[in-house]
């Protein structure tokens, strides 16, 4: 039986940039969501910043869990982080800004 290299699967860090992003802001810093994820705080960093950046689908499907487990219990104790409601106010007012610039 002939030997089969070590295949890993990797992904574009753009696809988990959003959740990666959200994850952060929920938590308050990237070494909180490091921890949380189970990953390292330069991985995180690394996808935030996102030049020529890959990740294996194992971290990926991490972070991904850790986020959907975050929401979880944000939701059970009825409290969101300060950062991510400010990131969401804010997102509010620039689509508020842009929408008025178009004139709808």
């Amino acid at each position: 039986m002939p030997e089969e290299k070590y295949h890993r699967t990797t992904i574009d860090c753009s696809k988990i940039y959003p959740h990666t992003k959200e994850l952060v802001d929920r938590c308050g810093t990237a070494e909180d969501a490091a921890e949380y994820a189970l990953v390292s705080p330069q991985t995180i960093r690394r996808i935030l910043n996102g030049i020529h950046c890959t990740v294996q689908q194992a971290t990926a499907r991490k972070i991904i869990i850790a986020l959907e487990h975050r929401r979880k219990e944000d939701r059970t104790i009825k409290q969101v982080h300060n950062r991510f409601l400010n990131a969401r106010r804010k997102q509010a007012q620039l689509e508020e800004q842009q929408m008025s610039l178009l004139g709808y």
